[in-house]
């Protein structure tokens, strides 16, 4: 789209933002008939109805159509206790449409229109969304639980679905139906007479998946229960521990250890400590068994480190603590040879060239691994290469020193120019090189990681859960901190630059610290005191050091020194430095710069995993309670 059609569609103005629709142009549209078709209670479909007749639909219902499509773009969170519905998309200083857009007035029309609507999703909606935006409208709240029991009970009893024709009622959809209800029934103080209702259904989806065996179903919505205190935890942690003894799971560490964490999680709430020490005791041999059948020296030593982690809390341990570093000191050896090939030779060429063509239609996982394959960093040589090409193609441009400001417009570096000695030259030719990269991010930037990523967050519905558990098997994620990663990528998706920029970057120097521990190096130092200090992200990539050595015998050297110009050089953008410092102001952090060294982070996150991306849609499949079949070569 041109800039001056941009503009155009800028002045358009919105319905119920900019005027009120009104009841009867909402009647005008006739919702039920429209909507009657789609099987789905979720809004994701709801909202891909009424934007595909947008085009079609008479003059008179363009208005109430465009109403209906914003109250459903939101992105749903419902576990956010204070922003349930976020924006879609934020790229730059434009978003997509929030509930607080909405005038008042357009709230009175939409709260007399809610119970007129026959789809349960679409009412549940509205009923939430007047009761968000106002919170004395009580009925409304009501209504709202009660539409989201609806819909889960019409799943249940097969007459709707959720998205993806996935029509299970204990799946993602429904739990976060059910997370919603019950974030309202707590602001409300659980006195509505409703939520009992919702009490009763939650509590006996959980009975029905423990009595017949389904483990997913089971501690996803045991989740919620355990949240809200719906059944006793005591029963809950006594479920779990009934489930995870059954043959099924024994070959199914992953099961197990969620189940084995709930019901500790169940014993610690009514204050029980000795049976959750026994039930988290338990949970660190499953991190044990995933080791016995890694099949990889690099996974086995990163779960027998959650292994050894988890048990440092609880007494008597020692002895399997001793044992199992005795196994980690005899696998490590074997990881160097492995983490030669960190940047994998899956021949994925297509996807990777065809990135942003290709990802749309295909299953997210797929999706996100187009994200992640569209770039590689060149290698120092390469970038070397380009650099003095450019210094003997304009060399007044390479004779002239240079200054480098901050956001702040400090100068933070002086490039000295070509001239001096060696050193002064290969700091100006440092300088060069960053300088390029700069532009090759860019393109980089504007042609694939962002087009990709907005292609992501309309086509798919990203939690965290589901990333969650796509990066639990990451090496280069220290143990305790996926769930960064998870919030960092989700955010990352929805073009939330600030909030992704902030999680993730100070992440890039664990990880990295985490790869050389688990290569055996230490890299703490300890003073005349005794007082430990772990080493930073400048110390790590220092050529006078053993690290950088180090970690480019474990990570192509590519990597490293893209990460050095990145966030460490001064002569760069310094990503790592201005973040820190807290330099970068709002509009800096969608930067091309650094979008990059976000993308960059998740590249290598989720990159050792490329290999066996089929066992990625399993789990994938696992999580959400559906699956879909994409065709890579």
């Amino acid at each position: 789209m041109c800039e001056e059609e941009n503009n155009n569609e800028e002045r358009q103005p919105t319905p119920g933002i900019d005027f009120v629709v009104t009841r009867e142009q909402l009647d005008l549209v006739d919702v039920n008939r429209t909507l009657a078709a789609v099987a789905s209670v979720e809004c994701f479909d709801v909202n891909r109805c009424l934007t595909a007749l947008d085009g079609e639909c008479p003059e008179e219902q363009l208005a109430a159509i465009r109403l209906l499509s914003g109250l459903t773009s939101y992105h749903f969170v419902p576990d956010h206790p204070t922003e349930p519905f976020k924006p879609m998309w934020t790229m730059g200083d434009r978003r997509s449409l929030v509930p607080t857009d909405l005038l008042q007035e357009q709230i009175d029309v939409i709260a007399e229109f809610a119970p007129t609507v026959s789809h349960l999703g679409l009412r549940a909606r509205l009923c939430d969304v007047s009761w968000f935006m106002q919170r004395r409208r009580r009925e409304m709240a009501e209504s709202a639980i009660a539409a989201y029991c609806d819909l889960v009970e019409a799943v249940l009893a097969g007459r709707a679905t959720f998205s993806f024709e996935n029509g299970s009622a204990w799946g993602i959809g429904a739990k976060n139906a059910l997370v919603r209800a019950a974030r309202i029934s707590h602001a409300t103080r659980w006195e509505l007479p409703i939520s009992q209702r919702l009490r009763d259904l939650v509590a006996e989806l959980v009975a029905t998946a423990h009595h017949d065996g389904r483990d997913d179903d089971f501690w996803r919505i045991a989740e919620v229960d355990l949240d809200h205190g719906i059944t006793p935890p005591t029963e809950v942690a006594a479920m779990a521990e009934a489930l995870v003894d059954g043959e099924r799971l024994t070959g199914n560490p992953d099961a197990r250890l969620s189940l084995w964490q709930l019901a500790a999680r169940g014993y610690r709430s009514a204050r029980d400590e000795e049976n959750a020490h026994r039930c988290m005791v338990a949970s660190a041999e499953c991190h044990v068994q995933k080791a016995d059948l890694a099949g990889s020296p690099m996974l086995e030593a990163a779960f027998l480190q959650d292994a050894i982690q988890a048990l440092r809390n609880y007494p008597n341990t020692r002895a399997r603590r001793e044992e199992l570093t005795a196994r980690l000191r005899d696998v490590q050896p074997g990881i160097r040879d492995e983490m030669g090939h960190f940047s994998t030779e899956i021949d994925l060429t297509e996807i990777v060239e065809h990135s942003v063509a290709v990802v749309r239609g295909h299953s997210w996982p797929i999706a996100l691994l187009s994200l992640v394959l569209c770039e590689r960093p060149p290698t120092p040589g390469e970038i070397r290469q380009t650099a003095n090409e450019h210094a003997q193609e304009f060399p007044l441009q390479g004779i002239m020193p240079m200054q480098v400001h901050d956001f702040q417009g400090r100068v933070v570096f002086r490039a000295p120019g070509m001239g001096g000695d060696d050193a002064a030259q290969e700091e100006q030719l440092r300088y060069l090189m960053a300088f390029h990269r700069g532009h090759s991010r860019q393109v980089t930037v504007a042609g694939a990681i962002n087009p990709i990523r907005r292609t992501i967050a309309s086509e798919h519905l990203v939690s965290n859960d589901t990333v969650l558990e796509l990066l639990r098997d990451s090496p280069f994620i220290p143990g305790g901190h996926e769930y960064i990663f998870a919030r960092g990528i989700c955010l990352f998706l929805a073009g939330e630059d600030i909030e992704a920029v902030s999680l993730l970057t100070p992440q890039l120097e664990n990880s990295l610290r985490h790869i050389l521990a688990l290569n055996g190096h230490d890299t703490t130092t300890a003073d005349a005191d005794g007082i430990q200090t772990e080493a930073s992200l400048s110390i790590l990539l220092n050529a006078d050091r053993p690290w950088r050595d180090l970690l480019e015998q474990i990570i192509p050297p590519r990597y490293i020194h893209e990460i050095d110009l990145l966030f460490n050089f001064p002569g760069g953008p310094s990503v790592r430095n201005q973040v820190a410092h807290g330099k970068v102001p709002a509009g800096g952090f969608w930067d091309h710069d650094f979008v990059y060294a976000t993308w960059l982070i998740i590249h290598l996150a989720i990159l050792p995993m490329a290999g066996r991306w089929g066992n990625v849609e399993e789990i994938f499949a696992r999580v959400t309670g559906l699956y879909r079949v994409a065709d890579v070569d």
